[in-house]
């Protein structure tokens, strides 16, 4: 007498949930649609979106402070150093 629920039924079942049956399998669903806000990798056009003449108006147009001041320094040491002629 065969057990019920045993033999190659029972086999199959536990094949089902063996790793090289589900290695390459990609489960989806259609309960819950896309969110529309995620990127798709398509590439969008900036036309109309970026203003092309704004571009660069947080650069800094002249030399940083801090190199400035170093550059004060130097000049001022160099001339403390340099002999006078007179």
């Amino acid at each position: 007498m065969a057990h019920p629920g045993g033999g190659a039924e029972a086999h199959a079942r536990f094949k089902q949930y063996e790793y090289r049956a589900n290695l390459s399998l990609v489960l989806t669903t259609d309960s819950r649609p896309r969110d529309t806000h995620e990127p798709t990798g398509k590439p969008e056009s900036l036309w109309g979106k970026v203003d092309p003449k704004s571009f660069g108006d947080h650069a800094y147009r002249d030399k940083p402070p801090e190199l400035q001041e170093k550059l004060k320094k130097s000049k001022k040491k160099k001339k403390e150093r340099e002999p006078a002629f007179d």
